[in-house]
């Protein structure tokens, strides 16, 4: 990552704590504590849920689900750690190539005036395997052909259709 896209990468997120602390001090100038404390929570529970992504140890992965979306306009973001003590430092860049190149395909094939939901979930599975799923939902254009086309591009991608969206799974020893 270079320099810059350091200072962008932090830029960003001083302006969202920027903005979550302007909405706390509102409700608050607004005689409004309750409201206030509940938004206060619901931040340090983002935080808390961004420090089990950092304590991965998997730094490039973890810089690119921080960036989701700002590299992907089309998609809001949110994930899911599913485990307290795993080290990803051994699979990262492989998360990263696997996750990037689903995000690739999906992108080819998404209505560019859509806006899409994406939950990843990461899974500490038994005997030290790690699964990442991705559930992305919106209207696809052709759902049918995402599904068999992501099947296609690698054996270890699993994917499955659902109502709105798709499943993709990767299981990594």
């Amino acid at each position: 990552m270079e320099e810059r896209d350091v200072i962008q990468l932090l830029r960003h997120y001083r302006h969202d704590l920027l903005n979550q602390l302007q909405i706390i001090d509102g409700y608050l100038s607004m005689g409004k504590g309750e409201k206030a404390r509940i938004k206060l929570a619901d931040y340090v529970g983002h935080l808390q849920k961004e420090s089990k992504l950092m304590n991965l140890n998997a730094p490039l992965f973890a810089l690119y689900v921080l960036q989701l979306d700002t590299l992907h306009p089309n998609f809001r973001s949110s994930y899911y750690i599913h485990s307290e003590n795993m080290d990803l430092h051994q699979v990262d860049q492989l998360l990263v190539e696997y996750f990037q190149k689903i995000m690739a395909i999906t992108e080819n094939m998404i209505d560019v005036m859509e806006l899409y939901e994406l939950k990843l979930h990461i899974y500490d599975k038994n005997s030290g395997i790690v699964q990442l799923e991705l559930i992305i939902n919106g209207r696809f254009p052709d759902l049918s052909t995402l599904v068999e086309t992501m099947g296609k591009v690698n054996e270890m991608i699993t994917v499955s259709e659902h109502g709105d969206g798709i499943t993709c799974a990767v299981c990594i020893p």
